[in-house]
């Protein structure tokens, strides 16, 4: 068995173990270790997970994106705004994690459409099949499959809640050190961010994208049946809109430019705001 450095075994990484690849009752103790040898609290903080953190988006073309939103106000105009969601996070999250990366399609337009890459992103093919199978590929991509030191989290996000942050994900983190998932879920039924805690064993993966109507109101609910089926435990983030139609743009605007607060929105999303009334207007 793996062990931390100095030999004392991480205590979370062996509870991911076994909840990966259970171990019969009558075989545990030929495989966990001696408490002298399970870390404590302090020991584990010193075994920071590695973090990982997809964007999944489509490249902005016209037609292609935003179509519900494109059919009221212009798919040109609806691809602009695609594109302006995708730099807001993009620059927000920079510097997040250990490594960041475009999940794209299709992936040979992205030179030609916006003519660079993203800085400190790499660009990760989705490659084929529906939603679930090219959220499945990324994960299974970037999460260990065996027993390993230390710990990955990937999360995974869209473009549609462009007011994501850098501490929403370290939100997101914070809760995979005490889940196996965590879920941002959306106003509409479905989610906006998707986490998940590695090693993970190839048949979760499968069991969490099977069977689910995806573009309807019943993709949260059936992911946490999902999840919930198979002993999992989920963290939940706050819910948030997906900005989809023109009504949804119209609420982003009202939310950026009439605060509840007293603070004042943030001078990125003020820019946001801005950048979208001249598209809108032009």
């Amino acid at each position: 068995m793996p062990t931390a450095e100095g030999g004392i075994v991480n205590q979370s990484a062996i509870a991911e173990w076994s909840r990966a690849w259970p171990i019969p009752d009558s075989l545990k103790a030929n495989f966990m270790p001696h408490p002298s040898l399970i870390s404590n609290p302090s020991q584990e903080a010193h075994c920071r997970a590695v973090r990982k953190l997809g964007l999944m988006a489509k490249v902005a073309a016209p037609g292609k994106v935003k179509t519900r939103l494109g059919a009221t106000i212009g798919f040109d105009h609806a691809a602009q705004i695609h594109q302006r969601f995708l730099d807001q996070l993009f620059h927000e999250l920079r510097d997040w994690g250990d490594e960041r990366h475009w999940v794209v399609t299709p992936i040979e337009s992205v030179s030609h459409l916006t003519q660079v890459t993203p800085a400190k992103w790499r660009l990760t093919d989705q490659g084929n099949g529906d939603l679930g199978d090219r959220m499945r590929r990324w994960f299974a991509d970037h999460l260990p499959d065996r027993p390993a030191l230390p710990r990955t989290h990937a999360i995974l996000i869209g473009a549609d809640c462009p007011l994501l942050t850098s501490a929403d994900i370290d939100e997101a983190d914070r809760l995979l050190r005490e889940n196996d998932l965590v879920l941002g879920p959306a106003a509409d039924g479905g989610y906006y961010l998707i986490g998940l805690s590695g090693p993970l064993a190839g048949p979760i993966l499968d069991t969490l994208w099977s069977n689910i109507p995806w573009s309807t109101d019943e993709v949260f609910q059936r992911t946490v049946a999902a999840a919930e089926s198979m002993g999992r435990r989920i963290g939940r983030l706050p819910v948030r809109s997906d900005i989809d139609t023109e009504e949804d743009l119209t609420a982003l605007l009202h939310q950026i430019e009439h605060p509840a607060d007293n603070a004042g929105a943030p001078t990125p999303h003020i820019e946001l705001a801005r950048d979208l009334r001249r598209i809108l207007s032009s």
